[in-house]
C-alpha cells in the first residue's frame, strides 16, 4: 500500500509553524476599513490650474475639504500621529453644455457636470496604503435661479467637490 504516511511530530511543527507565521501577517496587512484613520486631507489641484481652470481649483479648494471632513468623520483623527493621510488629487472639472438635455419631462437636467480625480490613503509613516481613482457625472440645471453665470459655475463646481466627497468613502470600502 502506498501513500504518504506522516508522524504525530511531523503534522504538530506544521500546525505550530502556519500558527506562527498567521499573526505575522496580519501584523504588516493594511489596516481594515474600519481601522483606516486620517489625521490630515491634503489637496493636489496642481492639474486644474495647469488646465487654466484657476477659478474652479480656488472652488473646490474651499469646498472639497469640509465636505470630505465630514463625509469621513468617523475615520478623522486630527492631532492623531498614527494615523495617515490622505492625499486627494483633482484631475478634471468638466461643466457640460447646456445644449445637451438630459432626460425628459418633470427629471430633466439641462446638462451633466462631472469631476475626476484620485484618492491616495497613506499610513503614518507616508507608506501607500491604496489608491482609488474616482469619476462622479452629476445632472445640472444650468440656469439654477442664480442672478449671474460665475454664481451657477461656482454651485455647480461646489455640487461636483459634495459628489466626490460623499462617492470616495464607498470607493475606499468604508
Amino acid at each position: 500500500m502506498s501513500g504518504l504516511h506522516f508522524t504525530r511530530r511531523a503534522v504538530l511543527a506544521v500546525l505550530a509553524s502556519s500558527a506562527a507565521v498567521g499573526p505575522a501577517q496580519r501584523v504588516f496587512a493594511a489596516p481594515g476599513p474600519d481601522r483606516l484613520r486620517f489625521r490630515d486631507i491634503r489637496l493636489d489641484l496642481s492639474p486644474l490650474r495647469e488646465n487654466d481652470e484657476a477659478e474652479e481649483a480656488a472652488w473646490v479648494a474651499a469646498k472639497l475639504p469640509v465636505d470630505l471632513k465630514q463625509t469621513l468623520a468617523a475615520h478623522f483623527a486630527p492631532g492623531d500621529r498614527s494615523a495617515g493621510v490622505l492625499l486627494v488629487r483633482i484631475d478634471n472639472v468638466l461643466l457640460g453644455n447646456p445644449d445637451s438635455r438630459m432626460g425628459y419631462g418633470l427629471m430633466a437636467t439641462d446638462t451633466t457636470d462631472s469631476i475626476e480625480g484620485e484618492a491616495r490613503a497613506l499610513d503614518a509613516r507616508g507608506g501607500l496604503i491604496g489608491t482609488y481613482p474616482l469619476f462622479c457625472a452629476v445632472g445640472a440645471d444650468s440656469h439654477a435661479g442664480m442672478p449671474n453665470q460665475e454664481d451657477i459655475r461656482r454651485w455647480r463646481v461646489e455640487t461636483l467637490a459634495l459628489s466626490f466627497a460623499q462617492w470616495l468613502p464607498g470607493k475606499m470600502g468604508l
